[in-house]
């Protein structure tokens, strides 16, 4: 039988110059495992977090990192990400490890995340996605811009997923009524292995910052065979010639588009009617004005036949 530790505290730290996991420990409701040392080394044990409301989580300093994890030996629950820059989430479910990998844009705050293998509850999804994975998904809960990686391995069935076409794989993100197509691109090197990214595991990565409080859950999906669209999901009009204005990749192909951009209180600050020529640089309906650097909902009839083919966030910072 397995031991457990118990950690009831919230503020509970530990501070040491390394740390080893070396048997099973448990965060209950509402505590928090503070770990500030600079590694954390599992072993043969793994963290379990109380899930579900006021969950249990172990937070990462902001100095603090980790080793080993494997599908033996990770936090099995609730992981709270302190660094600035990047971190790599050590998280998996039961066993199955399956890291998640965030990076910071300009703006920090706390970033919360966990891995569940099992099927979200919600499989509705947007126009261009074929299939979702009905296996696993990651739950994300931040405020700020991030730039998402997620990982799959031997686990995550792939082969299945894709039609053994991995070119068909994409990151897709759940925004409370369905999952929408996040604009992303297949990791060379995978962050989690260090390998190539194949069929068999490997990570991707959202080619722009994604509006975190927009979303509640992040999993991976296959596009639809002959549909190409992909809706870039931030840009930066500093007038420096790179990424000034909002992509749409293949729009041309839908000459009948209609665009609807609103802030996040509902005021419509950009209509598109007819051929989209990706050349809208972040200003206020027709005139010069620049729009304030936040995040922004986006509504894309492609047919204009008053149809929503697709829907998200996009995300402006100077």
């Amino acid at each position: 039988m397995k031991q457990f530790y118990f950690f009831f505290f919230i503020g509970t730290a530990i501070s040491l110059g390394q740390v080893f996991i070396d048997t099973d420990v448990y965060v209950d409701h509402t505590a928090n495992l503070h770990i500030a040392a600079a590694v954390t080394e599992f072993h043969t044990g793994s963290i379990h977090t109380a899930r579900g409301d006021n969950y249990g989580v172990v937070s990462f300093g902001s100095s603090a990192g980790w080793t080993n994890a494997d599908h033996n030996a990770h936090v099995n629950g609730i992981v709270r990400m302190h660094n600035e820059t990047a971190f790599s989430f050590p998280i998996g479910h039961e066993d199955v490890f399956q890291p998640l990998h965030i990076e910071r844009t300009d703006e920090h705050s706390p970033v919360d995340a966990s891995f569940s293998y099992t099927p979200h509850d919600n499989l509705t999804t947007e126009t261009g996605i074929e299939q979702i994975s009905d296996t696993f998904y990651w739950t994300v809960l931040g405020e700020k811009p991030a730039k998402v990686s997620l990982s799959w391995n031997a686990f995550s069935n792939i082969d299945r997923l894709t039609d053994n076409d991995l070119t068909r794989l994409k990151i897709v993100a759940y925004d409370g009524t369905a999952w929408r197509t996040i604009e992303s691109e297949i990791d060379a090197t995978s962050f989690d292995e260090g390998s190539d990214s194949s069929l068999l595991s490997g990570s991707i990565s959202s080619k722009n910052p994604v509006f975190l409080e927009a979303y509640e859950a992040f999993t991976l999906a296959a596009g639809s065979e002959g549909f190409s669209i992909g809706v870039s999901q931030g840009f930066t009009p500093n007038g420096d010639g790179i990424n000034d204005t909002w992509f749409i990749q293949n729009i041309d192909s839908y000459p009948n588009a209609v665009i609807h951009i609103y802030n996040r209180w509902g005021r419509e600050v950009f209509l598109s009617e007819g051929l989209y020529e990706n050349n809208w640089n972040g200003t206020y309906k027709d005139n010069e004005e620049s729009l304030p650097d936040s995040s922004y909902a986006y509504i894309i009839d492609l047919d204009g036949d008053g149809v929503m083919d697709l829907s998200g966030w996009i995300y402006i910072t100077k």
